[in-house]
């Protein structure tokens, strides 16, 4: 996870996952002979776009490479010596996958969950959270212009972090770490994004402790979810958790 610029234009100084808009750039058709895996079984749709999705899943390894230095469907290390370069704009995504070699298997990047903006915000974003595994094993680096802080942490940590006010995160980051602290390991989680399920739409709490839009979330099948203190959100999952399992505390 990172924690974003006090200077960012959306959530400056909150506790994120990587991430961004999708750019032109992730779509162009020169992404065709590069792209590999993306045809595979077990990745699935991704509900409210149009075809499979792979400009989601380009910009998905594009912005974790350019914040936090970690790669995305390939494990080809030279591709981190266009880091710069590509975050600057001065070098295209897909030319600088291309010299690196190997192509950008999109097959292990794997589409969760959806959380769009509600409605009044000066700002909306409709956003697709996907999981994958790092294509080696180095440490992430923070760009130190969008991130600023970046580092691993157990889901349950940066939730107890978050609860006591270390960290400062909103309901969408909440909603993923409560569901990932549900597993037991990396496999379990990519295990379950692949066989997937039926969306299900959470609840947040309408005046949540630690202010607005920061709120532990409630999916069907958790107790409480259909309190009065709770009231739907533009957020969803397909994803199945693991039996017994419940979102919020």
């Amino acid at each position: 996870m990172m924690r974003r610029s006090a200077t960012s234009s959306f959530v400056a100084d909150h506790t994120v996952f990587p991430g961004g808009r999708v750019e032109d750039s992730d779509l162009d058709p020169a992404w065709g002979p590069v792209l590999c895996g993306h045809g595979d079984g077990g990745t699935g749709l991704i509900p409210g776009t149009d075809g499979d999705g792979h400009g989601h899943r380009v910009a998905a390894a594009r912005e974790t490479l350019e914040e936090v230095g970690l790669l995305v469907g390939t494990g080809a290390d030279q591709l981190l010596e266009h880091r710069a370069g590509v975050e600057r704009g001065e070098v295209s995504f897909v030319d600088a996958v291309t010299e690196a070699g190997g192509g950008l298997d999109t097959s292990g990047v794997v589409p969760v969950a959806r959380w769009v903006t509600p409605p009044g915000s000066d700002r909306r974003y409709d956003t697709y959270f996907f999981v994958a595994r790092p294509g080696t094993d180095r440490d992430p680096v923070a760009d130190g212009r969008e991130a600023v802080e970046v580092g691993w942490v157990r889901p349950a940590e940066a939730l107890d972090r978050w609860d006591s006010g270390e960290l400062t995160m909103i309901s969408p980051t909440i909603s993923m770490l409560q569901l990932l602290s549900g597993f037991a390991s990396a496999d379990e989680v990519l295990e379950a994004a692949r066989r997937g399920a039926e969306p299900v739409q959470a609840r947040v709490l309408a005046d949540p402790p630690h202010g607005p839009g920061a709120s532990w979330v409630w999916w069907p099948g958790d107790a409480g979810y259909d309190a009065a203190a709770t009231v739907s959100a533009m957020g969803w999952m397909w994803i199945s958790r693991p039996p017994g399992v419940e979102s919020a505390t």
